[in-house]
């Protein structure tokens, strides 16, 4: 068991050195590899996180273990980035209060830091496949409870085209937002990606990964796949074109990532030990790795100009300094750190 564990925090490592690289300028660069680190990226941390979901437990304790670990977080951010400004009076009051109010939507484009969208939405993921399993419960074959999966996904992805913008009318006036609050309307394609997740750690062999052939397989599929097809993905924006084409890309992503980092583990002991540290904090580089990136390439830009060397320090910083955000301001301060989950141990 401690095996399994040591290999997804691997995983989660590479998965958030490539979000972070996913968010750099790399889309002018590099379009090429930034449409294959979209392809998965998002997928595999819903996988990730659903791998060990245990639908049994009640729905209070799902809720409140999902609401301290990824709601709590989400709101210190959000009062630290409008609660500065009005403290050093950069912004007034009003515009606080309007700019709190509308970011209880939580999507993206209402977030000042966009990034943050991933966090509602794994919460309400969560939510629906605790009910999802209740609902599936009476079916006995688990064929059958796939099924059903798959069904959720396809419709899931038929209405994701109509919610950028969502368009609506309320007493003869017209209103258009971003998604649903939430991210409610990305449940079934996120939760499709979280619920495999649980299925697969269920009744996949222990050493399925281990595989040099599972490898070798992922590997020429997901790449295969990424230079034969062009359907770039953004859950963010719901770009999502084909339900077939990009779900077994994510799928393979998954697997040749999850391939990769068990081989890591057993060849690389120090990349063993890097890996993992950095997908132990992948909330703290989650939240402030992009303002981080934006805030140094615009420092930087003016002297040597927009090129690979710019992605790469920008990179380098929003990888680090988040992390040295996490070991030397949420660590050391007991009531910062159980905002995002760290225990006291004093």
């Amino acid at each position: 068991m401690q095996k399994r564990i040591q290999y997804l925090d691997i995983a989660k490592g590479i998965g958030i050195l490539l979000v972070v690289l996913g968010h750099n300028d790399i889309r002018v660069f590099h379009p090429t590899l930034h449409y294959i680190i979209f392809s998965f990226h998002v997928p595999l941390f819903f996988f990730l996180s659903g791998m060990f979901f245990k639908p049994e437990r009640p729905l209070k304790e799902i809720a409140t273990k999902r609401f301290n670990t990824l709601m709590k977080p989400l709101i210190f951010i959000i009062l630290l980035i409008y609660g500065i400004p009005f403290f050093f009076g950069k912004m007034g009051l009003e515009v606080v209060i309007g700019r709190l109010l509308k970011s209880l939507f939580m999507t993206g484009p209402y977030l000042n830091w966009e990034q943050l969208w991933f966090l509602p939405a794994l919460f309400v993921i969560n939510i629906y496949a605790f009910v999802f399993y209740r609902l599936t419960k009476p079916v006995q074959k688990d064929l059958l409870r796939w099924l059903v999966l798959l069904l959720s996904l396809w419709v899931g992805t038929l209405w994701l085209p109509h919610m950028w913008t969502f368009d609506f009318t309320i007493m003869g006036r017209s209103f258009s937002t971003y998604g649903l609050p939430a991210s409610i309307d990305l449940a079934l394609i996120g939760g499709f990606f979280f619920i495999l997740g649980r299925e697969l750690y269920q009744h996949l062999p222990e050493n399925f990964f281990a595989s040099k052939i599972v490898l070798l397989a992922s590997a020429t599929v997901f790449f295969g796949m990424a230079f034969t097809f062009n359907l770039p993905v953004d859950l963010n924006t719901r770009l999502y074109p084909s339900w077939t084409i990009n779900t077994l890309q994510a799928v393979a992503g998954i697997i040749f990532t999850l391939s990769v980092s068990w081989q890591i583990e057993f060849y690389t002991e120090k990349a063993t030990r890097f890996f993992s540290y950095i997908g132990a904090l992948t909330l703290p580089i989650l939240l402030f790795h992009v303002p981080i990136e934006e805030m140094v390439t615009n420092k930087i830009i003016g002297y040597i100009g927009a090129n690979d060397l710019t992605l790469l320090i920008s990179f380098i910083a929003g990888v680090f300094l988040p992390i040295f955000i996490h070991e030397f301001f949420i660590m050391p301060n007991p009531k910062v750190g159980a905002w995002f989950g760290v225990k006291s141990t004093a």
